[in-house]
C-alpha cells in the first residue's frame, strides 16, 4: 500500500552481535501521492534477543524516516519500541509482538500495536506462515490486519507470496483503494558478508 501499489526495490543491512545483539537499516521505495513525490523510507534499528531454551524474547528500537519529503507540514517520521516474545515446538513456532509509538506519523499521536504469528516448517525449504493484529491510534483510524502466505528458499534466494488485507474502508485509506486485499509477492536475494570475503 506505500507504493501505490506499484513494485518497488527494497534493500536491507543487517548485523548480528554477540550475546543476542544485532542492528541494521533497511530501504524501501514509497509512493504516497502526497505534494512533494516522497520515494524513499528508511528504517534503522537496534536490539537484543536473549533464549531461554526454545523460548525467545526480544526488544528494539526502530526509526522510520522519509529522507526527500521536502513539502511543508508534519513529519512522517516516528520512533518505534517493541517487545516479542515466540516460542518453537518442532516445526512450529508462535510468537507475539507489541509496540509502542509517542508520536505517529504526521501528528497523529500516540500508537499501540499487538500481533500474533505462526510459522510452519513444511520442508526444508518451505514454510507457512500468518500473521494477525490491532493498531490503535490516537488521531485516525484504527485498523485490525492479518496476512497469510508461503516462502520457498533455493540457495540465496527466497520468494514469498503472501495475503495481505485489513479492515479499512475505502474513506479510512484516503478515499484510495490501497488497503484493499491483494496478493504481494517478495523476491529476496539475501548474501552474507562471508560471500564476499577473498579466501587465499
Amino acid at each position: 500500500s506505500h507504493s501505490g501499489p506499484e513494485p518497488t526495490p527494497q534493500a536491507s543491512l543487517h548485523w548480528i552481535g554477540p550475546q543476542g545483539w544485532y542492528a541494521g537499516m533497511w530501504t524501501s521505495g514509497v509512493d504516497f501521492d502526497d505534494p512533494g513525490n516522497t520515494s524513499i523510507e528508511g528504517d534503522v534499528y537496534a536490539g537484543r534477543t536473549i533464549d531461554f531454551g526454545r523460548t525467545r524474547l526480544g526488544g528494539e528500537v526502530l526509526y522510520t524516516f522519509f529522507p526527500d519529503k521536502t513539502f511543508r507540514g508534519p513529519t512522517y517520521d516516528f520512533l518505534q519500541l517493541k517487545v516479542r516474545a515466540s516460542r518453537s515446538f518442532e516445526v512450529l513456532t508462535v510468537g507475539a509482538l507489541a509496540s509502542w509509538t509517542p508520536e505517529a506519523s504526521y501528528r497523529s499521536g500516540t500508537a499501540w500495536r499487538v500481533a500474533m504469528d505462526a510459522t510452519v516448517s513444511l520442508h526444508p525449504a518451505l514454510k507457512a506462515s500468518a500473521t494477525a493484529g490491532r493498531r490503535w491510534v490516537e488521531i485516525g483510524a484504527d485498523r485490525t490486519f492479518w496476512d497469510a502466505g508461503v516462502t520457498g528458499t533455493w540457495k540465496k534466494l527466497s520468494l514469498d507470496l503472501r495475503y495481505v488485507d485489513t479492515n479499512l474502508a475505502e474513506r479510512e485509506c484516503g478515499f484510495t483503494r490501497r488497503c484493499e486485499a491483494t496478493i504481494v509477492p517478495t523476491l529476496t536475494l539475501e548474501p552474507t558478508i562471508l560471500d564476499y570475503i577473498r579466501r587465499d
